[in-house]
């Protein structure tokens, strides 16, 4: 069981995702509304690994990761996107989330499998 930190601005989809963590993968999970409160929880608490939307308003999901990275290096940080305010290209998003350390991408909407199967990887062969 991991302690994982869920970043997501949107409440359905958060809830969804600390819904799946919890229920199928027994992980225990902390959320957040924003890249800000976020960063506190992560400052606050022991984290195994952090799941982050991209867009979000105030402190986005890359100025998280960024900062995230910067706290703990070697924390596995998986991007969560479907398009922003402009929605940019996929591609865009997917090279600008790798260029700041992204460890995984899942493109909304995914799987519950495909989302416990990357934290089974990042939780279980820690990068």
């Amino acid at each position: 069981m991991a302690r994982i930190l869920v970043v997501e601005d949107a409440d359905a989809v958060r809830r969804a995702i600390v819904a799946v963590l919890t229920t199928l993968g027994r992980h225990d999970v902390i959320a957040a509304e924003d890249g800000k409160a976020g960063l506190a929880a992560l400052k606050a608490n022991r984290i195994d690994l952090a799941i982050t939307d991209i867009w979000m308003p105030g402190e986005d999901g890359i100025a998280f990761l960024r900062e995230a990275k910067t706290l703990r290096p070697g924390l596995p940080v998986i991007i969560v996107t479907g398009g922003g305010p402009s929605f940019p290209p996929i591609e865009l998003s997917l090279s600008v989330v790798e260029a700041h350390g992204a460890d995984a991408v899942l493109i909304k909407p995914f799987e519950d499998d495909d989302l416990l199967a990357a934290v089974k990887r990042l939780t279980t062969h820690p990068l």
